[in-house]
């Protein structure tokens, strides 16, 4: 396939997953928003220099902390390249199919990719799958004793057509930090069984640590959650919710209660003091919701609808992804990035803001009390 043949169908392939993953562009009634909640502009600028080699556009915005300095920030298919004018040349501008990796300490940000900046590629690769191309999209993990551990969706292209693919579970990696060395791999058998997105939102607390996925079915998206111990620097035996105990068997597993929109692919779960929060935006609809639970198995409530995002106007663009970064701020208010699409790729290069997350501010107010 030549390159221009394979971007079109990637970025095509990307606006199906996003739809399915966002919204559709129905026709909105939308209200105001609340004053409380604050744009940040900030967040972009540090997370996308304008320098060649360096990340110039990507979807995913998925953060994961290494010290109260340091993150990662993991993002799929990506744009490498200089911006002029708020433009990017096709010609100068690679697009790296599966993940990309951002070194962010403090107010500064490095780009991580294998290959080089004109020929760059995805940071962590899986070759081939029963024959076929297959890539991986970034999911969430964490950083401990010096090893990241990151999961990941694995995706088949099995021909040229845009809805010529499938999800294929998902893998947990081990890396070395900080040079992101693999150290090794496996896939997790009960996604695949299940059909269960397992390894978003990845926490520890009280001796275990959590991890939530969507089961996607038709205009449904329950939340189901699992959990392992971590035995000598890896997480081992993954343990099940069935609504009322935990369990050995994967297709016991029972969707948690209290969420009742179909959440996005990606979604995001952390504790903020006694209280566990679920951020997600519905998987149709350009709208952001949070919910609370005093269990990480829920049951959720205190449901919130707390933004309506804006972009929703306007015609060429579709959203999607809403994620939580609660490690930014100050304690007070919580750091939230949703994803902005293209429905025509040539926007992506006219219009480089485009394929850019947006980020605001959302006071915990709004979603505690």
């Amino acid at each position: 396939m030549k390159k221009t043949a394979l971007l079109v169908t990637i970025l095509c392939l990307m606006a199906i997953v996003a739809c399915k993953s966002g919204n559709e562009n129905k026709t909105l009634v939308k209200g105001e928003n609340p004053k409380e909640i604050i744009l940040d502009t900030e967040m972009v600028n540090i997370l996308f220099p304008s320098v060649k080699g360096e990340l110039s556009g990507g979807d995913g915005a998925i953060s994961i902390q290494i010290d109260k300095d340091k993150n990662y920030w993991l993002w799929g298919d990506s744009f490498i390249g200089e911006v002029e004018n708020n433009t990017r040349n096709p010609k100068t501008s690679p697009l790296i199919i599966g993940n990309v990796w951002s070194f962010v300490d403090g107010k500064t940000a490095k780009t991580t990719y294998r290959g080089t900046a004109d020929e760059p590629l995805s940071m962590v690769e899986i070759g081939k799958v029963n024959d076929y191309p297959a890539f991986l999209w970034p999911m969430h993990g964490f950083v401990k004793n010096n090893i990241v551990h990151i999961f990941m969706s694995r995706i088949v292209k099995t021909g040229e057509g845009t809805g010529d693919f499938y999800w294929d579970g998902s893998v947990y990696y081990r890396l070395n930090y900080p040079d992101l060395t693999i150290i090794d791999s496996e896939g997790i058998e009960s996604s695949v069984k299940t059909n269960s997105h397992y390894g978003y939102a990845v926490f520890e607390h009280d001796g275990y640590y959590y991890t939530y996925g969507t089961s996607p079915d038709g205009y449904e998206a329950p939340v189901r959650i699992a959990r392992t111990k971590f035995i000598n620097d890896k997480l081992q035996g993954w343990e099940y919710f069935d609504g009322a105990n935990w369990t050995n068997s994967a297709e016991a597993a029972k969707s948690m209660q209290g969420v009742d929109i179909p959440v996005s692919e990606q979604f995001s779960v952390f504790k903020h003091g006694d209280k566990f929060v679920l951020l997600a935006q519905d998987r149709f609809l350009p709208e952001i919701y949070s919910y609370i639970a005093d269990e990480p198995e829920g049951p959720w409530y205190n449901k919130k609808k707390l933004y309506d995002e804006p972009e929703a106007s306007m015609q060429h663009v579709f959203l999607y992804n809403a994620m939580a970064h609660p490690q930014y701020g100050d304690g007070d208010k919580l750091l939230v990035s949703y994803c902005v699409n293209a429905k025509n790729i040539p926007d992506l290069f006219t219009d480089v803001s485009i394929y850019r997350p947006r980020f605001i501010w959302v006071p915990y107010s709004m979603i505690l009390n």
